[in-house]
């Protein structure tokens, strides 16, 4: 088995609680330009992980960064896009908390590109079920 395939089977094996997922939304969110980067972020997610003692922030911070990168490549879809509300400040969006949890069940694929993606109507179908299942679809 290759690296990467092994990585992307080990992150997926990862669960990673909505409530989380949306925390670290909101940490990207406010942070100063001077930490809008990869390390930047990355950074702020080991320490929220370190400070709450939880085990392996390390690969819980990969877990939730790729979880994230794949969720910003699912919003540029038609059918999520309508899951989410314009933000208070200019490029801040609100998602849906059904969107959130379907990022954080749902397989993390590998792009064209070698960026993580979520299969498309996978997701969509997804979101749909957690929406039932919450009661707000």
């Amino acid at each position: 088995m290759s690296d990467f395939l092994a990585f992307k089977r080990q992150i997926n094996a990862i669960q990673v609680p909505p409530e989380l997922l949306g925390e670290v939304m909101l940490i990207y969110a406010t942070l100063p330009a001077a930490e809008q980067t990869f390390e930047g972020r990355a950074k702020r997610i080991v320490a929220l992980l370190t400070d709450r003692k939880m085990d392996d922030a390390g690969i819980l911070a990969m877990a939730v960064t790729v979880r994230l990168m794949a969720l910003d490549a699912a919003l540029a879809d038609d059918g999520i896009r309508h899951w989410t509300l314009p933000g208070d400040q200019p490029q801040r969006t609100y998602v849906h908390a059904s969107v959130l949890r379907a990022a954080c069940e749902e397989t993390i694929l590998e792009g064209p590109e070698g960026q993580p993606i979520f299969d498309p109507d996978g997701f969509r179908a997804r979101v749909l079920r957690c929406a039932v299942a919450s009661g707000s679809s």
